[in-house]
């Protein structure tokens, strides 16, 4: 393909489903992870032009609208990682108007000008196109499901490291650190009396983001624009903390996603908290069984449990879900989207959407009230399409729910 165009497109295949509950409230690329999101990754290491967008789920599209520009683009599947080997070099290699495929079937990459004539009925024409099978000497590396997300971060951040280009800036007298060349601060952030040990990964510290005094900040860490470590946090490694979050206690090994408060003391560790969930004071996850075992989680597309092979897995939090003080959650715990926790004694392996407590759902009034309220605090403003969209989801997944009642 000599005359790539450095012009690509992202879209969703099947795959999204398991990544939910985060997939509910947006599509796979915008998840923020690491230093950045997976879309601007692949901007970041390769100067690419991402000027294409086709999320799977029509809810979506009221928020997230599919663009599909005119001239060539290469379109490449949201769930293939940007630091599989060689998969640039690869990639701009593709002869054009052919869809390659894995062995197994999934779409993996097409180089194309002919889709804006194609697209019907809000569905991406995978059909349209001759396949072709990925070679096997291309390896990639793939978002499988949603433990991927805390599982794959040292991965995500090391690549992310790989391909950062900006000096730190000089680090002031308030901050021990071991192993300096390791460390990213950018000239915006707040440091206050803080340790941080970098000798055996990166660590990065984003724009305005603020260690508090007492701050003990381990290896392999991102700390994403605006968010706050909050005094004496203990910080352990492989965590991805995303914009505008407030983070405290101690964790280790978890993805905050945005806009999330956990900013009192408890564990959270091999975990995923969506935007805008609220953690009570002294709450916990349990990460790992009293026999060891293999943890079973909580499948919201199949309605099953299924065996996760982790031996470590903790919560799985959806977008505007939160927690009351003192909330232990089981091993293996998924609470989805707007769910309300109140619980002194281990919680179930699954809270449904909008649930307030058992057997009660949030009413609609309540829901559009409680995300403005969210979103003030932070100086947003709830938007139409997000309206939008919540309207749907509570519609869709509650369903007049019959032996529950709305409150």
């Amino acid at each position: 393909m000599s005359s790539f165009s450095r012009r690509i497109g992202l879209f969703e295949d099947e795959g999204w489903k398991a990544l939910l509950p985060f997939t509910r409230t947006r599509p796979i690329w915008a998840f923020w992870w690491g230093m950045d999101t997976l879309a601007e990754k692949w901007q970041r290491y390769f100067g690419w032009e991402v000027v294409g967008f086709w999320p799977a789920q029509k809810a979506l599209h009221v928020c997230y609208p599919p663009i599909v520009p005119p001239g060539p683009v290469l379109w490449i599947n949201a769930r293939l990682l940007p630091h599989s080997p060689e998969i640039s070099r690869w990639l701009e290699t593709l002869p054009p108007n052919t869809l390659f495929r894995t062995a197994e079937g999934t779409p993996v990459a097409l180089y194309t000008d002919r889709l804006p004539t194609l697209i019907a009925d809000s569905s991406f024409p995978f059909s349209a196109f001759p396949d072709a099978e990925v070679p096997p000497e291309v390896s990639l590396r793939w978002l499988r499901q949603s433990t991927d997300l805390f599982q794959l971060t040292g991965e995500i951040i090391y690549a992310d490291w790989q391909h950062w280009r900006q000096r730190s800036a000089p680090l002031p007298t308030t901050l021990s650190v071991r192993g300096k060349d390791n460390l990213f601060l950018h000239p915006t952030a707040r440091i206050g009396f803080a340790c941080i040990s970098a000798e055996e990964g990166p660590v990065w510290i984003g724009p305005h983001a603020e260690l508090q005094d007492g701050v003990l900040l381990q290896h392999t860490n991102t700390v994403g624009p605006h968010t706050t470590l909050m005094l004496g946090a203990k910080i352990r490694t492989h965590n991805s903390f995303g914009p505008y979050c407030k983070i405290g206690g101690e964790v280790g090994q978890t993805t905050f996603l945005g806009y999330a408060n956990k900013a009192h003391d408890g564990f959270f560790g091999h975990s995923v908290i969506g935007t805008w969930c609220n953690i009570g004071a002294g709450s916990n996850t349990s990460n790992l069984k009293n026999t060891y075992g293999s943890v079973r989680l909580y499948d919201p597309a199949t309605g099953q449990l299924r065996d996760t092979g982790l031996q470590f897995c903790g919560l799985l939090m959806g977008d505007y879900a939160r927690c009351g003080i003192q909330t232990p959650f089981t091993t293996g715990c998924v609470v989805d989207v707007f769910a309300n926790v109140v619980s002194t004694t281990f919680t179930l392996k699954y809270i449904p959407p909008f649930s307030w407590a058992p057997g009660q759902f949030w009413s609609w009034e309540k829901v559009r009230e409680a995300a403005e309220r969210m979103q003030r605090r932070r100086g947003r403003t709830l938007s139409e399409s997000e309206t939008k969209l919540l309207r749907h989801l509570w519609e869709t997944l509650t369903q007049s729910p019959t032996g529950g009642q709305t409150v």
